[in-house]
């Protein structure tokens, strides 16, 4: 029998040995579809994701780098925002921050994508465009495909300019028509353009609906997406295929799961919205940046400490426990042979747990403390929530970073759990509706845990 075919059974047998699920209400589950649908219609960049997040919600907006400092009482619901790119949605609990720091849920909403070049456009050379890859995307994927492209423009004069060309709406697509390594060219048009052909070209288009010239696309934010729209997967329709899901699945998650949670949780509960987990979290909406501390020491001055000092934010750092739900990949049925067999997530099995993230011994990852491990185990149980034990992958083979370091960092203790899909990175990657019930769940319970 090849490889393969019994790497399949162990995975099988393997299974049967994790937390098996029980039966997940269909109807209740199925209630995730739509609303998941239009977050990802509506989230195709981070920026787009978090202005319909806050479309969304009624909770009071405060930017803490400008905004005065207001008080903060048990049962608040506030959202903490930086730039438009990441955002924090905070439930004040019933004891300070100082006192028993917070249960958070840390989720990225960038993701994999080629993002378009546009330093140097000319009138003779936008036939073809070079875009750059954010993020490990699988570059061969994306080949002869028809995709569109989101995104926005600020001017000279500081006006935000949201850009959306070759949608479904539109009656053309752009494809990508070569690969060299991690750069790309784009093709936008085959006839020749400039001031003396009478072709519509790619400036020109831009230029006659949002009224933009080759100097402003300089400072733009562009980024080719697959032109299908989000779309459900199956004959029952419990599971979704879609770009963007890692890590959009869980940021979904952990967003609706803060959102309808009810009454005043014990400890302050937080869903931290994060940009730039695909190019290594750095940047100011990053979770290198120091935003988290600057939305920390708001909130430790609300609640009645007008002098923060260093020690004190760290004390409040230091209490708080964090789930990192970033996204691992589900066992593809065409490549089994790239996980460990006895810990590698099956899709529709709840989340999975990855205590170690990094590659090659752990390098550049972080490791959940025991503690930790059991404390999370113990509040998805008391849920009755099914939890995957599992890996990133074989050993020295697979592997993968999540912000789940840069909390560590801060010496917030913190796990990394979330949903997996199939096809990871790719423009289609598959997740269920099931894994999203359970997940709700578990959030939930989290930040209600003591």
């Amino acid at each position: 029998m090849r490889l393969a075919g019994l790497l399949t059974i162990a995975i099988a047998l393997a299974s049967t040995s994790q937390a098996a699920p029980a039966q997940t209400p269909a109807k209740t589950a199925s209630q995730l579809r739509a609303p998941y649908l239009a977050f990802l219609a509506n989230g195709r960049t981070p920026s787009e994701l978090l202005r319909f997040t806050l479309a969304n919600s009624t909770w009071r907006v405060i930017d803490p780098s400008v905004d005065p400092v207001e008080k903060l009482r048990a049962g608040d619901r506030v959202v903490f925002v930086n730039e438009g790119r990441t955002a924090l949605f905070v439930i004040v609990g019933k004891q300070s921050l100082a006192t028993g720091g917070a249960h958070m849920i840390a989720s990225h909403i960038d993701t994999p994508s080629p993002r378009l070049l546009l330093g140097k456009l000319t009138e003779g050379n936008q036939a073809s465009i070079p875009a750059g890859a954010h993020g490990g995307i699988k570059g061969a994927h994306w080949m002869a495909r028809p995709l569109s492209l989101v995104g926005m423009v600020v001017t000279e004069e500081g006006k935000r300019v949201d850009v959306e060309l070759g949608t479904v709406a539109d009656g053309f697509s752009f494809f990508i028509e070569k690969r060299e390594g991690r750069d790309y060219k784009v093709t936008t048009s085959s006839m020749p353009t400039g001031k003396k052909s009478s072709t519509q070209g790619f400036t020109d288009l831009l230029a006659k609906r949002y009224k933009l010239t080759t100097d402003d696309l300089v400072t733009s934010e562009l980024y080719l997406v697959p032109k299908m729209p989000a779309r459900p997967v199956g004959v029952e329709s419990m599971m979704i295929g879609s770009h963007g899901q890692d890590d959009r699945s869980n940021s979904f998650v952990a967003w609706r799961a803060i959102s309808e949670l009810r009454g005043t949780p014990e400890r302050t509960a937080i869903t931290w919205l994060v940009d730039r987990e695909e190019s290594g979290s750095r940047g100011r909406g990053g979770a290198r940046s120091h935003f988290l501390e600057l939305v920390y020491s708001y909130m430790l001055r609300s609640q009645g400490d007008s002098n923060v000092s260093e020690a004190d934010l760290m004390r409040a750092l230091a209490r708080t426990e964090a789930l990192s739900a970033d996204t691992p990949a589900c066992v593809n049925p065409n490549w089994p042979e790239v996980h460990e067999a006895k810990h590698g997530p099956l899709l529709g099995r709840g989340p999975a747990m990855f205590p170690g993230t990094g590659r090659g011994g752990k390098r550049g990852g972080s490791q959940a403390h025991a503690e930790l491990v059991a404390k999370a185990l113990r509040v998805f149980r008391k849920a009755r929530v099914p939890v995957q034990t599992a890996e990133l992958g074989r050993v020295d083979e697979g592997g993968g970073g999540t912000v789940a370091k840069y909390l560590a960092h801060r010496g917030i203790d913190a796990v990394d759990i979330g949903v997996c899909v199939v096809g990871m990175h790719s423009p289609f990657e598959i997740s269920s509706l099931q894994d999203f019930f359970w997940a709700h769940k578990g959030f939930q319970q989290w930040f209600l845990a003591p």
